[in-house]
């Protein structure tokens, strides 16, 4: 028997197909109503629009002030949070500043030698864009910042 070509037998085939369809409908349902949250089964809106070329532009960054009053960035590395998860809670941070007590319990927590958190700032750093270029004006807005009950900062 030449077993070059093997055969798919019918309910291994009607899996398939079933898996397809389901996949299929899926990311068809998903593209009309769904966000990123849906991944892998949404497209990333995130990269479905271009920004204007003449604006600005922002980077977001947290930084920490410790119990020794040195400022420092708040990185992966240091709490465990990726600087897209802080991002994308921008909006709930703004709103409730309280919530980034969280941000410096995780850095003290995964760095229980270091000097405690006194104060925790989103600062988005903005760049001024002429024709999709930097025009070398800069700004700085802190849009969030929680600073510990009874600390000095």
């Amino acid at each position: 028997m030449d077993t070059q070509y093997a055969t798919v037998r019918p309910l291994g085939r009607a899996v398939r197909v079933s898996i397809t369809l389901v996949v299929l409908a899926l990311v068809t349902a998903t593209t009309f109503w769904g966000g990123d949250d849906f991944f892998p089964f949404a497209p990333f809106k995130m990269y479905s629009s271009s920004m204007e070329l003449d604006g600005w532009a922002g980077s977001t960054r947290v930084e920490a002030v410790n119990a020794e009053g040195e400022r420092f960035k708040l990185t992966e590395d240091a709490t465990g949070f990726r600087r897209a998860e802080l991002e994308g809670q921008k909006s709930r941070f703004i709103e409730n500043p309280e919530l980034l007590e969280f941000v410096a319990q995780a850095y003290e927590n995964t760095n229980p030698d270091k000097p405690e958190i006194v104060t925790v700032e989103i600062i988005e750093r903005r760049y001024r864009l002429e024709d999709g270029h930097q025009t070398g004006e800069v700004t700085e807005v802190v849009e969030a910042a929680y600073t510990r009950e009874g600390a000095d900062a």
